[in-house]
């Protein structure tokens, strides 16, 4: 029961959340630990909000990047460092004579 749930909320990420467009340039592995990490950065940030704020306004820009960095798939510095990991390099070999 369990491992049909688990199934389900994988398909409705892939299709959804997880579907690569022409500006994606990080790979799918690297989306979903974006979103995860940036999703408990983001909650540490308002859990910290009235102990000390100016670390949970960090934490809470941080978290919030890191989650639009994984639903978009985009990330400005891969792309400044021209790294594109979403998909395989096409090599073309030629023999000669």
């Amino acid at each position: 029961m369990i491992i049909d749930k688990i199934e389900s909320v994988k398909n409705s990420l892939e299709e959804t959340l997880l579907k690569e467009g022409i500006s994606t340039n990080i790979s799918r592995t690297e989306r979903i630990l974006s979103m995860a990490s940036g999703s408990y950065i983001l909650l540490k940030g308002v859990s910290n909000i009235f102990s000390s704020p100016i670390w949970a306004g960090a934490e809470l820009y941080l978290g919030f990047n890191l989650i639009q960095r994984g639903v978009t798939g985009h990330c400005a510095v891969a792309e400044s460092l021209n790294v594109r990991t979403a998909e395989p390099t096409t090599v073309l070999i030629v023999e000669e004579e």
